[in-house]
């Protein structure tokens, strides 16, 4: 059995605000990259955090 669905809506509390940014950041970069590979797909993602830190991810152009 599978989860439930997560109720969109902001996290109030910081530290586990930031805690599941991480996670999902990290999400988000894995599935791109396979997309990429599998799709032989170009792909571009780019992820600002609250505070301006950037996070970035792109296929390599040959």
């Amino acid at each position: 059995m599978g989860r439930g669905r997560v109720q969109l809506r902001r996290i109030e509390n910081k530290v586990n605000r930031q805690v599941t940014f991480s996670k999902r950041r990290s999400g988000l970069l894995k599935k791109a990259h396979e997309i990429s590979i599998l799709c032989d797909a170009e792909v571009a993602l780019i992820v600002f955090s609250t505070k301006g830190k950037l996070f970035e991810y792109s296929t390599d152009s040959w």
